[in-house]
């Protein structure tokens, strides 16, 4: 569980963000921008969807994840890397998938002397290591975007039960992210014993906060927390 939850935490000195364009990654760029990190946003096209880049920040394209130069090079400088990738319509290549490429993305970070990353998942998968839950099961066998955001959520967790990014200190955040409204600080817990979450998402900004502040803070480091607005009861 976080503590002093509701006291500001140490951030990050540059962070690298793998699909920026998206809702998370926006929010984790406005938070950027509020703190004054500096921000590497990694994007497949159209990098002019992010504007007013703070000097000291860039956005880089880079079409395939299985491309270990430019990744590394984007790399460069960062202190975390934290995807916030999903799957659109237009993502079907093996290219833009994170668990196809993990471990072309775990060589570039070593190459670029980067050791810390979170990666966001949804609050219904299990953590690494065990079954499927049935909730996932279910939302992997529906047609279209949906199903196939499913597996690939469900392939990242399964990959990191087999020991990808082992050499790395990962944390695999399990959350609900997709609403702005009332932007409190989110808590976290391994489990859901302490009743101090909920079902209730956060918004963008309010998850990429608490992100930003795990990536120095290494509470959840190779563990998979639950993440989201903290129960009433």
């Amino acid at each position: 569980m976080n503590k002093n939850a509701n006291e500001s935490r140490p951030m990050p000195g540059h962070v690298a963000i793998i699909g920026a364009a998206g809702g998370l990654g926006k929010g984790i760029i406005e938070v950027c921008r509020a703190e004054a990190i500096p921000f590497t946003a990694i994007v497949r096209s159209r990098p002019e969807r992010i504007a007013d880049v703070p000097t000291g920040s860039r956005v880089t394209v880079i079409t395939s994840l299985a491309d270990k130069a430019a990744l590394t090079h984007a790399f460069l400088g960062a202190d975390v890397i934290i995807s916030a990738m999903g799957v659109t319509s237009k993502s079907k290549d093996a290219s833009a998938l994170h668990s196809v490429n993990m471990p072309t993305i775990e060589a570039s970070m070593h190459d670029a002397g980067v050791e810390r990353i979170i990666i966001t998942n949804t609050l219904l998968s299990a953590a690494p290591g065990e079954r499927a839950s049935r909730a996932m099961r279910f939302f992997s066998l529906l047609p279209g975007t949906i199903g196939r955001g499913a597996r690939e959520q469900q392939a990242v967790v399964d990959a990191l039960g087999r020991g990808s990014y082992s050499t790395l200190s990962w944390t695999l955040v399990r959350a609900g992210v997709n609403i702005r409204g009332k932007d409190e600080r989110p808590v976290a817990s391994a489990d859901w014993g302490n009743k101090i979450n909920s079902w209730r998402p956060v918004s963008y900004q309010a998850m990429g906060r608490w992100m930003l502040e795990e990536a120095v803070a290494k509470e959840f480091v190779r563990q998979a927390p639950f993440v989201s607005r903290g129960n009433s009861c």
